[in-house]
């Protein structure tokens, strides 16, 4: 079984505890409005297009196959029409273009990820599967995840809980910590600025918190939308109900901008603004006092 994985991040420090290989796989049901990692969206493989580099030799076209890369005024590339991306690439003389993915193994990921044994050992790290969503390459996540943990590695994923439960389910059990996000609590607004409604995620983690209890909530926080005290008290409460107890939280950045542009899509959270120190601090006191845990940053 194969499937893509964007990325390999070793020596990550907020993804779960300890030093972790973060492992970022390709398909995601939701489309966040900030999302910071927009090559994790689409299932196909897509194309970085680096325009200061490019020198419009059209080679790239030349190479392509089905009409996938046109290059009129600007440069565009169709990842539904392309069967060999690689050949599109290799054809660049200057090295404007770049894969988003590589097509992988459950074995040959394991292989990258055991590279960074003595860090897990020295710091009680492991694995962290990421996405896009980890739901839509459950069967895959689950071979990897399996075989790692039969090292006695720590294991984790994160999720946005938008999926079947049994995949869901399936994994979980060999997973050691599931960073679980909860973007709103209102189901309309959840479905305006993610593209889904909540009402699987929020079953998917009730069902989950009856017997795995090594989940950590996360919330991205947007300002204005979903860190106003009202949603805020609702997701405690929520979070409460499940007898979990920590919640992290990940304020808004622009990070992924350039990605963005590389994949000529269109960015539609720049109406967010950045929270200060002082309103992340307010939003952990507001968590703590309604008796929970809570980490700024993951």
């Amino acid at each position: 079984m194969k499937t893509y994985v964007c990325e390999i991040e070793r020596l990550g420090i907020h993804d779960g505890p300890g030093i972790r290989t973060v492992v970022f796989l390709k398909g995601c049901p939701l489309k966040c409005i900030w999302c910071s990692n927009p090559e994790t969206q689409l299932s196909l493989n897509q194309i970085y297009y680096n325009e200061k580099k490019c020198i419009k030799c059209r080679r790239c076209v030349e190479a392509s196959e089905n009409n996938s890369v046109e290059f009129d005024d600007e440069w565009k590339f169709f990842p539904e029409r392309c069967s060999d991306v690689n050949k599109i690439i290799q054809s660049c003389p200057v090295g404007a273009l770049k894969n988003t993915s590589e097509k992988m193994t459950a074995d040959e990921v394991f292989d990258e990820v055991m590279k960074d044994y003595p860090y897990y050992k020295n710091s009680n790290g492991g694995l962290t599967v990421s996405g896009g969503e980890v739901l839509m390459n459950s069967d895959f996540a689950y071979e990897l995840i399996k075989k790692v943990k039969e090292e006695y590695i720590s294991t984790a994923i994160e999720t946005s809980g938008f999926g079947n439960y049994s995949g869901l389910e399936k994994v979980a059990k060999v997973t050691d910590y599931i960073l679980f996000d909860i973007k709103h609590m209102d189901e309309k607004i959840h479905e305006e600025i993610t593209g889904v409604s909540n009402k699987i995620i929020l079953a998917n983690l009730k069902k989950l918190s009856e017997w795995h209890k090594n989940i950590i909530i996360r919330v991205p926080l947007l300002k204005g939308v979903n860190d106003t005290e009202d949603n805020i008290i609702k997701t405690i409460k929520f979070v409460k109900e499940m007898k979990l107890n920590e919640i992290h939280i990940l304020p808004y950045h622009t990070l992924g901008l350039e990605k963005y542009r590389q994949l000529k899509m269109a960015y539609m959270g720049n109406d967010y603004k950045k929270h200060t120190p002082e309103d992340l601090e307010k939003v952990r006191e507001m968590v703590e006092a309604g008796g929970l845990k809570c980490k700024i940053n993951g």
